[in-house]
Protein backbone atom coordinates (compact mmCIF):
# COMPACT_ATOMS: atom_id res chain seq x y z
CA UNK A 1 0.00 0.00 0.00
CA UNK A 2 1.58 3.67 -1.20
CA UNK A 3 0.54 6.74 1.15
CA UNK A 4 -1.26 9.21 -0.52
CA UNK A 5 0.02 12.26 -1.75
CA UNK A 6 -0.20 15.57 0.29
CA UNK A 7 -1.75 18.10 -0.90
CA UNK A 8 1.23 19.57 -2.86
CA UNK A 9 1.42 16.07 -4.61
CA UNK A 10 4.38 14.56 -2.61
CA UNK A 11 4.35 11.65 -0.94
CA UNK A 12 5.66 12.30 2.94
CA UNK A 13 8.60 10.65 3.66
CA UNK A 14 9.04 8.15 6.72
CA UNK A 15 9.91 8.77 10.06
CA UNK A 16 13.26 7.97 10.97
CA UNK A 17 14.47 7.43 14.79
CA UNK A 18 17.58 6.93 16.10
CA UNK A 19 17.81 4.91 19.26
CA UNK A 20 20.98 4.81 21.31
CA UNK A 21 21.72 1.49 23.31
CA UNK A 22 23.67 1.06 25.77
CA UNK A 23 27.48 -0.53 26.52
CA UNK A 24 26.08 -3.52 27.25
CA UNK A 25 23.37 -5.35 26.03
CA UNK A 26 22.14 -8.61 27.73
CA UNK A 27 19.34 -10.89 29.62
CA UNK A 28 18.93 -7.75 31.79
CA UNK A 29 18.27 -5.60 29.54
CA UNK A 30 17.32 -7.13 26.22
CA UNK A 31 13.45 -7.31 26.22
CA UNK A 32 13.36 -3.37 27.23
CA UNK A 33 15.52 -2.93 24.30
CA UNK A 34 13.83 -5.11 22.09
CA UNK A 35 10.50 -3.26 23.29
CA UNK A 36 12.22 0.50 22.96
CA UNK A 37 12.90 -0.68 19.55
CA UNK A 38 9.58 -1.71 18.30
CA UNK A 39 7.98 1.23 19.73
CA UNK A 40 10.23 3.51 18.22
CA UNK A 41 8.81 3.80 14.18
CA UNK A 42 5.54 4.12 12.85
CA UNK A 43 4.27 2.68 9.56
CA UNK A 44 6.82 2.67 7.31
CA UNK A 45 9.68 4.51 9.58
CA UNK A 46 13.24 3.78 9.32
CA UNK A 47 14.77 2.73 13.23
CA UNK A 48 18.40 3.22 13.41
CA UNK A 49 19.80 1.24 16.84
CA UNK A 50 23.28 3.17 17.28
CA UNK A 51 25.16 0.50 18.82
CA UNK A 52 28.24 2.19 18.56
CA UNK A 53 29.15 2.55 22.03
CA UNK A 54 27.75 -1.18 22.66
CA UNK A 55 30.76 -3.36 23.44
CA UNK A 56 29.16 -6.56 24.65
CA UNK A 57 26.18 -8.22 23.22
CA UNK A 58 25.04 -11.86 24.69
CA UNK A 59 22.44 -13.88 22.91
CA UNK A 60 19.10 -12.37 24.73
CA UNK A 61 19.70 -9.54 23.68
CA UNK A 62 20.70 -11.01 19.05
CA UNK A 63 17.47 -12.59 19.74
CA UNK A 64 15.97 -9.72 20.64
CA UNK A 65 17.26 -8.02 18.35
CA UNK A 66 16.33 -10.31 15.91
CA UNK A 67 12.46 -10.12 17.55
CA UNK A 68 12.18 -6.46 17.15
CA UNK A 69 13.63 -6.62 13.34
CA UNK A 70 10.64 -9.10 12.79
CA UNK A 71 8.10 -6.83 14.30
CA UNK A 72 9.00 -3.95 12.69
CA UNK A 73 9.23 -5.47 9.10
CA UNK A 74 5.75 -7.06 9.75
CA UNK A 75 4.71 -3.43 10.65
CA UNK A 76 6.20 -2.02 7.52
CA UNK A 77 8.78 -0.78 9.07
CA UNK A 78 12.92 -0.91 9.25
CA UNK A 79 15.58 -1.80 11.77
CA UNK A 80 18.82 -0.98 11.25
CA UNK A 81 22.23 -1.44 13.15
CA UNK A 82 25.12 0.99 13.39
CA UNK A 83 28.07 -1.06 15.02
CA UNK A 84 30.89 0.20 16.55
CA UNK A 85 32.68 -2.63 18.52
CA UNK A 86 34.62 -5.17 16.56
CA UNK A 87 34.02 -7.73 19.22
CA UNK A 88 30.11 -7.00 18.70
CA UNK A 89 30.09 -7.45 15.20
CA UNK A 90 32.46 -10.26 15.21
CA UNK A 91 29.31 -11.98 17.61
CA UNK A 92 26.66 -10.76 15.33
CA UNK A 93 28.76 -12.43 12.22
CA UNK A 94 29.73 -15.41 14.27
CA UNK A 95 26.12 -16.19 15.29
CA UNK A 96 24.14 -15.42 11.49
CA UNK A 97 22.61 -12.34 12.73
CA UNK A 98 24.19 -10.18 10.01
CA UNK A 99 22.74 -12.60 7.64
CA UNK A 100 19.06 -11.39 8.76
CA UNK A 101 19.50 -7.60 10.33
CA UNK A 102 20.77 -4.72 8.22
CA UNK A 103 23.98 -3.10 9.56
CA UNK A 104 25.68 -0.20 8.20
CA UNK A 105 29.22 1.07 9.21
CA UNK A 106 28.29 4.80 10.20
CA UNK A 107 25.42 6.19 11.93
CA UNK A 108 25.07 8.85 8.62
CA UNK A 109 24.81 5.78 6.24
CA UNK A 110 22.07 4.15 8.50
CA UNK A 111 20.22 7.25 8.41
CA UNK A 112 19.80 7.58 4.80
CA UNK A 113 16.78 7.62 2.85
CA UNK A 114 18.35 4.97 0.96
CA UNK A 115 19.93 3.07 3.34
CA UNK A 116 23.50 3.59 2.34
Amino acid sequence: MTTPPDDRGQRPRPSLVVVSLPEELDVGNSARTGAELVGAAGPGGIVVADMSATRFCDSSAIAALIRADRALTAAGAQLRLVLGSPAVARILALTGATDVLAVYPSLEQASSREGG
